[in-house]
C-alpha cells in the first residue's frame, strides 16, 4: 500500500529507488502481476490494480477452506519446533508493535506471513501453498486498509487466540479442532472487514 491503487509505475523511478537495474525490477513486476497486485498495459506501463472488495471477500470465502485443509494437514505433520515458533510469535505479538497504523500494519502482516510459513511448511504439501499464497495476495492490501482505519486493536486478540489455539491443537494431534480454529478466525476476520469497508 506505499504505492495507491491505480497508480502507474515508472520502471526508471522505481529502479533508483531499490537501488538495482530494470531487468531484475521486471522480473519483480511479473511475480507482482501474477499476484494480482498489479497489471501491465501496452504503451502505458505497470498499474497498481485496484481493490475490488466483492472480489476479496470471495477471495476469503475460497480462503477458508484452503486454509482449514491446510490446518489439518500441519497438525497432522506438526512437531514440537513448529509449537515453539509458535509460541515465539505470540510473545512478539505481544510486544511493542510501533505507534503509527502504518508500522502496526507492517508488522502485524509480517508476522502473520511468518505465521502461515510455519502452517504451511508443517503442512508439507507446496501445491496447496502455492494456491493459498496466490489467494493470500487478493487479500493482504484490505489487511492494511483494516489496520488504518483502526482494525488493528480489534484484530490483534484474534490472532492471538488462534495462534494459541494452534499451539494446543498441534500439541494434542486435534485435526479438525486446528480446521475449526482456522476457519473461525477467517470468518471473524472477514465480518470485520465488511463492518469497516
Amino acid at each position: 500500500m506505499q504505492y495507491s491503487p491505480g497508480e502507474i509505475l515508472n520502471e526508471t523511478t522505481l529502479a533508483k529507488e531499490f537501488g538495482t537495474s530494470r531487468g531484475p525490477l521486471r522480473e519483480v513486476l511479473k511475480q507482482l502481476e501474477w499476484k494480482k497486485l498489479v497489471v501491465t498495459m501496452p504503451r502505458l506501463g505497470t498499474q497498481v490494480t485496484e481493490i475490488d472488495f466483492q472480489k476479496i471477500i470471495q477471495t476469503f470465502q475460497i480462503r477458508s477452506d484452503i486454509e482449514a485443509l491446510a490446518a489439518r494437514l500441519a497438525c497432522e505433520n506438526a512437531s514440537q519446533e513448529h509449537i515453539d515458533r509458535i509460541a515465539e510469535l505470540i510473545e512478539t505479538l505481544d510486544g511493542g508493535f510501533g505507534d503509527s497504523p502504518h508500522d502496526q500494519g507492517i508488522n502485524f502482516i509480517k508476522i502473520d506471513i511468518q505465521f502461515r510459513d510455519i502452517l504451511y511448511e508443517a503442512a508439507l504439501n507446496p501445491i496447496l501453498k502455492e494456491m493459498s499464497d496466490y489467494l493470500y495476495h487478493i487479500t493482504v492490501r484490505i489487511n492494511f486498509l483494516a489496520y488504518h482505519k483502526g482494525d488493528f486493536d480489534r484484530c490483534k486478540p484474534l490472532f492471538l487466540e488462534e495462534m494459541r489455539g494452534f499451539q494446543k491443537a498441534f500439541a494434542e494431534r486435534d485435526v479438525e479442532g486446528a480446521a475449526k480454529i482456522r476457519q473461525d478466525y477467517m470468518k471473524e476476520y472477514l465480518v470485520g472487514v465488511k463492518s469497516l469497508f
